[in-house]
């Protein structure tokens, strides 16, 4: 029944959206005449007195905030004509604060989430959207006060793509007022030169092409839409088969030796291929440690990258360091690795679009990095990130507190799927070892050494190993996902998370008992370290196999 709803609700929606957007371009056709020779001097000496006369000028503003096609320099320069300076003035003013208003609420009647997925794809979409970011809305004022850029097209933008109301009303008024003092100033020393007429007719021409245009994209999005309708946000990779790049912090804590032992193990049963891993911590050896636990589990010469820039846990050596001298055949060049960029870059340009699923489960420091340097090659090749991080609905987590300011602008300029376990996930479901296995390995050794127990049980909380078993199983009976939710971080590495149904950002929910999901984590831990081989699942779909990118050999760049 709610199903139903939804969708009724969605068709009324769309129903609305089309009838409005006819309407406008009726009334256009309808009275094209009428605005091509509209005379707004004529319209304001013919009003009985001076309130009727502003009223007019205002009812003109209204009309010019809805139609489009009356130009603005015309207002504003018969109104200086006709009432005297600091009258009109005051009166343009605040006919440019309804203008500004109405167009604005009439691009998020129309807007919205289909106009942001659509800016997405496009090859200036990023920068559009980021035009009201952080430290954007510089660009927003020049884009008011420069007189080429349309002022209802632009506040129609703004509010189909949901910037915040007030710095858009302020920024507005800014940049706009003092090119219309000008124009109330000017007078008829540039009135009778304005081609009126042309420039309604091209205008009048082009919106209602404009809307058709728009109306059948919409009704083609919203079928696609009603296609897909209840398939999870996030598709999980035993059933996506997309490649992965695994982003840890290796070092300060062992829950991620344990989480790379399984992502291995999960990765050949479910055919996944593990492009490389990236350590967003300063310290050498736990790139050591990363290529000692994949060689481990079968896995040669993987690609590693390692974080550059400010210290991150550079001298943490309780199992790293141990681990690489003990495993690592030449202990010197297993240390080395690119610089995190350049690993995300030489990975990710030759994958094919939407391929590629990280997993991160450390500091957001290296995706934040590679999103600032390349945010559009991220962007179009990076399906989803599933990261352990944050403490929800709100709160502090180690991963997020390191670097704040990383976290936040992986939040702002990934245009896709976050879905994050947080710290409330694992914190109770404890995994490892109860027993020494019966020969060496790095990860029993990470344990070991981490906990600085001598003797075995060797358990820890499971924070990464959770983020890991979603991303190849999906929610199965352990979690579910909750609503898409609008995340922001403080400066204290606080995370929030508020109800946005526009958003692409989740975070999990858990669903089974500690000990369930303990169970079968410690399972999958157990096959990893053991060396048994998985029982291969099916192989993916023809149309999914053919979507992952095939100029990705082996591994190598």
């Amino acid at each position: 029944m709610k199903e139903k709803l939804m969708r009724g609700s969605h068709a009324l929606g769309l129903a609305a959206r089309i009838i409005f957007s006819v309407v406008i371009i009726a009334v256009i056709i309808w009275k094209y005449d009428y605005f091509k020779e509209l005379d707004i001097r004529g319209l304001i000496s013919e009003s009985a007195n001076t309130a009727a006369a502003v009223g007019t000028v205002l009812g003109i503003y209204l009309l010019k905030s809805v139609v489009l096609v009356i130009p603005a320099s015309l207002i504003y320069i018969a109104v200086g004509m006709a009432f005297p300076m600091h009258w009109a003035l005051l009166i343009n003013a605040a006919g440019i604060i309804i203008e500004v208003a109405v167009s604005y609420l009439l691009g998020i009647i129309l807007g919205g989430p289909y106009v942001i997925n659509k800016l997405e794809k496009t090859k200036y979409g990023d920068k559009i959207l980021e035009l009201h970011g952080k430290n954007k809305l510089s660009a927003i004022f020049l884009i008011r006060f420069l007189p080429v850029f349309p002022i209802d097209i632009v506040s129609l933008l703004l509010g189909a793509v949901r910037m915040r109301f007030l710095p858009y009303f302020a920024i507005s008024l800014g940049g706009i007022l003092p090119r219309v003092a000008l124009f109330t100033v000017l007078g008829d020393g540039i009135y009778d030169y304005i081609p009126m007429r042309q420039i309604t007719a091209v205008l009048a021409i082009i919106l209602p092409i404009a809307l058709v245009a728009w109306i059948i994209k919409y009704a083609l999005s919203a079928k696609n839409k009603e296609e897909n309708y209840g398939k999870p946000p996030f598709e999980p990779l035993s059933e996506s088969r997309r490649y992965v790049i695994f982003d840890t912090d290796m070092g300060p804590d062992c829950d991620d030796a344990g989480a790379f032992a399984i992502l291995n193990y999960l990765a050949k049963k479910y055919d996944v291929k593990l492009l490389g891993a990236a350590n967003c911590t300063s310290n050498p050896f736990g790139n050591g440690a990363i290529r000692a636990i994949a060689e481990f589990c079968g896995v040669e010469d993987i690609k590693v990258g390692q974080h550059e820039g400010f210290e991150l846990f550079k001298n943490d050596d309780k199992y790293n360091k141990p681990v690489t001298k003990k495993y690592c055949r030449f202990v010197n060049s297993s240390v080395n690795a690119e610089p995190a960029a350049e690993f995300y870059k030489k990975l990710l340009s030759k994958a094919e679009d939407n391929s590629v699923t990280v997993i991160s489960v450390g500091m957001l420091t290296n995706i934040a990095e590679i999103l600032e340097k390349e945010p559009k090659l991220f962007n179009s090749k990076v399906n989803s990130i599933v990261a352990m991080a944050g403490k929800f609905p709100s709160g502090k987590e180690f991963n997020i507190e390191c670097d704040p300011e990383a976290a936040s602008t992986v939040l702002e300029k990934f245009r896709n799927v976050i879905v994050f376990s947080g710290f409330e996930i694992g914190d109770k479901v404890m995994t490892g070892f109860t027993e020494k296995p019966l020969e060496d390995n790095p990860v029993f050794d990470s344990y070991r050494l981490y906990l600085g127990k001598k003797e075995p049980p060797y358990l820890r909380e499971s924070w990464d190993l959770t983020a890991v078993q979603y991303a190849f199983e999906g929610c199965g009976e352990f979690y579910s996902l909750s609503k898409p939710m609008k995340m922001t971080v403080d400066k204290d590495g606080k995370i929030t998370a508020v109800k946005d149904k526009y958003s692409k950002r989740y975070y999990l929910i858990q669903k089974a008992a500690d000990d369930v999901i303990a169970e079968h984590l410690n399972g999958l831990l157990r096959k990893a370290v053991s060396g048994e081989e998985p029982a291969m699942q099916e192989s993916a779909p023809a149309e999914i196999g053919e979507a992952v990118p095939q100029s990705i050999d082996n591994g190598q760049y």
